[in-house]
């Protein structure tokens, strides 16, 4: 999206959300992606703001959802008032698309990309159970990846199936993604 502002063209970012259960490759693709230092890419992790404990999320907010819902509509808010004037942005974390859709509405992110991370549940939970978790590899996860992969498939939004390739192809998969609908990298 073009502005202009004192007669000077500024190009907006576009803001790509990346979302996938555990395990299923993104952060691992957000941390490459950022060590590859793209100019006018900046890689945001929504993890980093701490992800309290789900009794914490209900006394703060009333439900898990509800805390998801305001983490996703601060970053939304964060990423617009911070980096989209100059550059544009990858979000990784675990939110729905109905919130997503709702903090760029009310955080007015009007160019923004879901990109679902997606990879099948027995190759997830060895992934998780590799790296030291194996709290995670349960049927909450497994839930939680199947709604994500219903979501994004019936929005037709894009999907990453990381199951079979490797995570340097899952990168190029994604910056493939961002490139295309993108002008400035």
């Amino acid at each position: 999206k073009r502005l202009y502002e004192n007669r000077i063209m500024i190009n907006m970012g576009k803001l790509f959300f990346l979302i996938g259960a555990s395990g299923s490759g993104k952060t691992t693709a957000a941390k490459i992606l950022e060590n590859k230092r793209i100019p006018n890419l900046q890689v945001c992790y929504f993890d980093s703001i701490g992800v309290p404990s789900s009794q914490q999320m209900i006394k703060r907010h009333g439900s898990v959802d509800e805390w998801q819902l305001a983490k996703t509509i601060e970053w939304a808010k964060k990423i617009k008032d911070n980096y989209l004037q100059t550059n544009n942005v990858v979000l990784d974390g675990q939110t729905r698309p109905i919130f997503i859709e709702e903090a760029c509405k009310k955080g007015k992110v009007d160019s923004y990309e879901i990109i679902l991370f997606d990879c099948k549940d027995e190759i997830r939970n060895q992934r998780i159970i590799a790296r030291g978790n194996p709290e995670l590899a349960n049927d909450t996860m497994t839930s939680w990846a199947n709604y994500l992969r219903k979501e994004c498939i019936e929005r037709g939004l894009k999907v990453i199936d990381t199951s079979k390739i490797s995570i340097e192809q899952s990168v190029s998969r994604l910056l493939a993604i961002i490139k295309r609908v993108t002008s400035n990298i």
